[in-house]
């Protein structure tokens, strides 16, 4: 628990993990590694984790799940 949530117990926590999905599409990005590259950079600017990656199989792309509050991040 934390001090916010002693003064505010029905606040719920802020989530540890993102779920971003990151669409492979050639069109803007110009290839689907440069693509998922991009994605990899932007968590990376915010000084996230990587933690997973899984196909998205309703689309052309995949889902990066981040670690936002790990040991590693932030």
């Amino acid at each position: 628990m934390t001090e916010g949530q002693r003064e505010a117990p029905d606040r719920p926590e802020a989530e540890r993990y993102y779920a971003q999905h990151a669409p492979l599409d050639v069109e803007g990005a110009g290839s689907p590694q440069a693509a998922l590259q991009a994605a990899i950079n932007e968590g990376a600017r915010h000084s996230w984790k990587l933690v997973g990656v899984t196909q998205d199989p309703t689309s052309d792309g995949v889902i990066l799940v981040w670690d936002t509050s790990g040991f590693f991040s932030g």
